[in-house]
């Protein structure tokens, strides 16, 4: 589904109220928000209730199909009582999860998820999500991305005159990480002008380069050192086979490592990720002791290898991929997953595990 401006910026206010709120509340939301001149209309308000009420089916003028794409919004306590709720993540209701391989119009992905369309790297205000884009014609500035196997990419960052440093895009996917974001590498289609979509990636370390700028004169680049979510996402099954220990402090000293990785090779780099990563699971997995974290109900059932079955959820990213840190996960039941990514009280469900996993963290430290 296509999303207009006017939908994409009441998604952008539900999203900063917490999936609800009432129409005074959206209206002060889009007004913040400044992406629409909003001067240029008589009645700007009057074309928020509009499209409020054209995509959800708790009203008469909706013509769509009830639980269809067009049904984004609906009435919290019933119609006529002016609180506004959306259906579904903005997420669950654009183009996001990308499908691997697939090609995307960028203006398609912005317009749905947020992002600069102009630039290189291109990170969301309105989602923990970062974009990033590779095409032939930056090598004209220096600019040699490319995988160094199946699973490992290298991305220049940005600037096209002088030595590129950490600040805006680059100081963003330095960091993505430690800001809850995740990164979805697209390359350029040069025949059609799409993008294809290659995968979701995390950042291993960083090396710095020499290249030419846009002016030709020699200058320092970065190159980011990325590999593939699915490369270090660990079965639950098989964490033993990475990493033994059961213990909760040492899981947690394990996950919590120095990231400094520069003397290592790529493949040494590799393993210390997937320890890293198998450390962060399991960390979540004792720490529950075979108890959901969100309905504090005992495990469904037990795996093969005699161990209680919950899933490692991530508490501020949209996927659950890749490396964290243990205060950002949750052993969860199958069920509670589903409802924090899917249901439409998915953000409160969400804030309040956040909650649960504070309080359990402080206990821990004490």
């Amino acid at each position: 589904m296509s999303l207009n401006k006017w939908i994409n910026e009441i998604m952008i206010a539900f999203n900063n109220l917490g999936g609800k709120g009432t129409l005074e509340e959206i209206y002060n939301e889009v007004s913040k928000t400044k992406n629409i001149d909003l001067t240029s209309y008589t009645d700007w308000k009057s074309q928020i209730r509009k499209n409020l009420y054209l995509h959800s089916s708790d009203c008469d003028i909706f013509k769509g199909k009830q639980g269809g794409e067009e049904d984004l919004f609906y009435s919290v306590s019933g119609k006529g009582s002016g609180v506004w709720g959306i259906r579904n993540s903005i997420t669950a209701q654009s183009i996001y999860p990308f499908k691997e391989g697939k090609e995307y119009k960028r203006s398609e992905i912005h317009d749905s998820l947020g992002g600069n369309r102009q630039r290189g790297i291109s990170s969301s205000r309105e989602n923990p999500m970062i974009f990033i884009f590779s095409g032939r014609e930056g090598k004209a500035y220096g600019y040699e991305d490319g995988w160094q196997d199946e699973s490992i990419y290298f991305y220049t960052g940005e600037g096209q005159v002088g030595n590129q440093e950490f600040k805006e895009g680059n100081k963003a996917l330095r960091d993505h990480k430690e800001n809850g974001k995740d990164v979805y590498l697209f390359e350029k289609n040069h025949n059609l002008g799409l993008y294809s979509f290659k995968g979701q990636l995390s950042l291993i370390d960083y090396h710095f380069g020499i290249g030419l700028d846009k002016k030709g004169e020699s200058r320092r680049v970065i190159i980011f050192e990325f590999i593939k979510i699915d490369r270090v996402n660990i079965e639950i099954d098989n964490l033993e086979s990475v990493i033994e220990t059961n213990d909760i402090q040492e899981l947690r000293d394990i996950a919590t490592e120095s990231s400094s990785l520069n003397s290592y090779r790529i493949q040494e780099k590799i393993h210390i990720v997937r320890r890293r990563s198998a450390a962060i699971k399991k960390y979540a997995l004792v720490r529950a002791n075979g108890i959901c974290e969100a309905c504090n109900t005992e495990a469904p059932f037990y795996t093969i290898k005699g161990k209680p079955y919950l899933e490692v959820h991530h508490l501020y990213r949209l996927s659950d991929g890749g490396m964290d840190h243990p205060e950002n996960v949750a052993a969860v039941c199958p069920n509670c997953h589903k409802r924090v990514h899917f249901s439409h009280d998915r953000i409160e469900y969400n804030n309040a595990l956040i909650k649960i996993i504070n309080i359990k963290e402080r206990n821990f430290m004490q």
